[in-house]
């Protein structure tokens, strides 16, 4: 039997701290990191990496020992409107 993980949720003021970090911040961010996805570790309000590619971004912070799930949130910068359906 495959072993269930955990899946890791963030708490309802955790949630609105990274959403309210997102519209204070993008603008700046945009400035610096368009068209690139950017992880920011949310307790600190740091950019921690930021790559075009989501996947080499994953790779880069699974190899810092960031785990995307619980450590950081990532967002695309970009100033054209889209939506994304997963």
């Amino acid at each position: 039997m495959p072993a269930t993980l955990e899946r890791p949720e963030p708490s309802f003021e955790e949630a609105e701290s990274i959403q309210r970090y997102w519209e204070t911040h993008y603008q700046e961010l945009l400035g610096d990191y368009a068209e690139q996805f950017v992880a920011v570790d949310f307790r600190s309000g740091k950019v921690v990496a930021n790559n075009p590619d989501l996947a080499m971004l994953a790779y880069e912070l699974r190899d810092r020992g960031i785990d995307i799930r619980t450590d950081v949130a990532i967002q695309f910068i970009s100033s054209r409107s889209a939506s994304l359906l997963l």
